[in-house]
């Protein structure tokens, strides 16, 4: 799936909880646990990390963070 809005919605329609969707994220994904053990070494949390990834690649969250907000995300 290459549109992350649309990943996001089908994983917050899924049911599931987040630990059992990073589970299979990093089952089907091997480039996902590569990312999850960057942020792990970084010593910050995911939010920190995924801001300063995004800042570092010109990637404009604010529409996903609004979307996410809007749907009942809390961070």
């Amino acid at each position: 799936m290459n549109n992350p809005m649309q990943f996001l919605m089908q994983i917050m329609s899924s049911g599931k909880n987040p630990q059992q969707i990073v589970q299979g994220m990093m089952r089907q994904n091997p480039q996902f646990n590569a990312i999850l053990n960057q942020q792990r070494q970084s010593g910050m949390s995911m939010e920190q990390f995924v801001r300063q990834y995004a800042k570092q690649n010109n990637i404009d969250i604010n529409p996903m963070l609004n979307m996410l907000r809007n749907n009942g995300a809390r961070f």
